[in-house]
Parts: structure tokens; C-alpha cells; sequence
């Protein structure tokens, strides 16, 4: 046995940075608790449950209200498991429209699931509360109950295969099925375009078909409860010429530059935006044109043209109109990308 200060360095375990658990071969612990918060967020907010296809109304859910609870990933012996319990509770809000696509009914309330584990994840539980159970509002209740509820417990199941996916793979979990970022979306939000950037600029043309018919789709675009509906934050639209707008919680600002109503004999409706990303550089505006015509079937066909877009914007940009806007409505009302 060698003496102290004399064995070989490579056996002093204690003086080893891993020298508490050597090889992973001893118990350890790791915190996935936010990352899993973050991601049940992502996967549980924005889930349709109106049948899509439907132009009686929408329903969805709207927010993370409460996630209680530890994830964490055991190790022992050079085996992994991951162990959790989670108590979760998601806000829902929606509305019933009539033949005029007025709305007739508003309603919201909660989903309930007081053990996401891995004992239930597989049959789990859940309660679907409506807030105000007024009759009217019933419907709402009851799309939440049946088609949202299936796609909250498929939300969850596939929360659970991607921890368990990080594990197996041992990578971060943070970074299992999550595309790395386009170069132009940019993190920080406070980025301004600089004057060169600004004066290089683009266009974004977009068609979708819709199921309502275009009045549906006019008033869908000039109605705040409607599109923080679809886009899950806030919104402030005035109905009139000139009046100034502002989308996803003050990230986008703008002016109503025309409206042109829906008429039978003309088969269209149309309005005109200034549009800008706050962070553009000051004064610096884009214009929008949405025109709505009317298909042989009745359904609307939407044309979206924004010119005047910076260079550098132009991704995000139709990014954000599709996936973040149009989609959504897609999912609220029925329809198809055209284009």
C-alpha cells in the first residue's frame, strides 16, 4: 500500500473534481423542475378545442396558471430515471358566434389535473370547470371536456416522452426536439434597425382560404376579443379610420388606413394598415393590404400583401403572420394555406 501523498494520482479520488460520485456510479440528483415548466407551457397553451372546421365560434386554452411541483433525474449506478409530480392547472376562454358571426355567448374556466406522474400520465386525470355555468355557455364547456381534453392528455404525453427522451440520449433536456433559431430571428427585443437596414426592404404575400364568408372574416380582423383569442394576448383595435392599433401585447403598432366593408355586389372586403415591430427603427413603416373575396362555395379566400418590410425583417415577418396569426385562425374557424 503506498504511503500517503505517494500513490498513484490517478486512485486519489478524493482530490478528483468527481471524486463524490466517481463514474456516476453513486446517487445524483438533477433539477429539471423549470425546463419542464417551460415546456408544459409551450405544449398546453393555444390547444384548439372547437372543432376545427367550425365558424359557430372558438375555443381554447389560454394560459399556464399553475404548475406545481418537482422533475427531477435520478442517477444510480449509472442508471438514470426520472422522477415526477406535478399539479397543473390551465385557464380556457372562448366564444359562440351566430349565423351573423356576432358573438351570442362568451365563457372561460379551467382545466384541472391534480397528478401528472409516472404513475398516471398514461390514464390521466382531469377536471373541466366552467366559471359561469350558464346554459348558453354549455357548448364551450363541452368542446373543452371532449376534443380539448384529448389534446391536453396527448400534450402531456408527449411532454413526458421528450424527458424521457433526454435521459436515454443523455443530452440537456432543454434542447430535445427544440429547432435551433433562424439567423434573423433576433433575441434581444430592444434591436433597432439601423438606418442602412431600414432602407433595404421586402414584401411578404400570403393567401389563405377560410370556411366563414368574408364579413365573418372583415369583422374577425377588427375585433379585439377575436384576435387575442386567436393570438393569446393583447390587443387593441379600433373599428374606424386612423384609429391606432397595437398587437401581441404592444410588440406590433400601427394605423387603420382604409376599411371597405363587405358588399355582395362587389365580392370582396378590404383594409389597409401602417404596420410596424416596435423595435424597427423610429418612423419607420410598413403597409399591410387584407382583401377578403368571396369563393363560388361561399368560403373566403385572404390576401395578405405587407410591402415596405426591412430586408432583415422579412422571415420573421411571414413567419409571424402564419404561424403566430393566420394558422391560429385556421384552427379557430376552418380553412387551408394556399399559398
Amino acid at each position: 500500500m503506498a504511503k500517503v501523498g505517494e500513490g498513484d494520482e490517478r486512485w486519489i479520488v478524493k482530490e478528483r473534481d468527481d471524486g463524490k460520485n466517481c463514474n456516476g456510479w453513486h446517487w445524483s440528483e438533477t433539477n429539471l423542475t423549470e425546463w419542464s415548466k417551460e415546456r408544459l407551457a409551450e405544449l398546453l397553451v393555444g390547444i384548439v378545442a372547437m372543432d376545427e372546421g367550425s365558424s359557430s365560434g372558438w375555443c381554447k386554452t389560454t394560459k399556464l396558471e399553475k404548475c406545481s411541483g418537482d422533475v427531477t433525474v435520478q442517477s444510480r449506478k449509472q442508471k438514470k430515471f426520472p422522477l415526477y409530480e406535478l399539479e397543473i392547472k390551465l385557464k380556457w376562454e372562448g366564444q359562440l358566434w351566430d349565423e351573423d358571426g356576432k358573438v351570442k355567448a362568451e365563457g372561460s374556466g379551467h382545466v384541472k389535473i391534480p397528478d401528472l406522474s409516472e404513475e398516471t400520465y398514461d390514464d390521466l386525470e382531469m377536471t373541466i370547470v366552467l366559471d359561469d355555468e350558464k346554459k348558453d355557455k354549455m357548448p364551450l364547456k363541452e368542446a373543452m371536456r371532449t376534443a380539448g381534453a384529448k389534446k391536453i392528455r396527448e400534450a402531456c404525453l408527449v411532454f413526458v416522452k421528450q424527458l424521457k427522451e433526454s435521459i436515454s440520449s443523455g443530452k440537456d433536456a432543454g434542447m430535445v426536439n427544440k429547432p435551433k433559431p433562424a439567423p434573423s430571428l433576433r433575441s434581444n427585443s430592444g434591436y433597432v434597425l439601423s438606418a442602412t437596414e431600414s432602407s433595404k426592404t421586402a414584401d411578404v404575400k400570403i393567401k389563405y382560404q377560410f370556411a366563414p364568408p368574408p364579413h365573418i372574416l372583415y369583422d374577425t380582423f377588427l375585433d379585439e376579443n377575436r384576435l387575442k383569442g386567436a393570438t393569446a394576448s393583447d390587443v387593441s383595435m379600433p373599428k374606424v379610420v386612423g384609429g391606432k392599433f397595437s398587437l401581441f401585447s404592444g410588440s406590433v403598432e400601427g394605423e387603420i388606413v382604409t376599411l371597405t366593408p363587405y358588399e355582395e355586389s362587389a365580392g370582396f372586403a378590404s383594409m389597409v394598415w401602417k404596420w410596424r415591430f416596435t423595435h424597427w427603427q423610429p418612423g419607420h413603416m410598413s403597409t399591410v393590404m387584407l382583401t377578403f373575396t368571396k369563393k363560388d362555395d361561399g368560403s373566403t379566400e385572404l390576401e395578405m400583401s405587407q410591402v415596405g418590410v426591412p430586408e432583415e425583417e422579412r422571415e420573421r415577418c411571414e413567419g409571424g403572420w402564419k404561424g403566430l396569426l393566420l394558422d391560429r385562425l385556421k384552427a379557430m374557424l376552418g380553412g387551408s394555406v394556399l399559398g
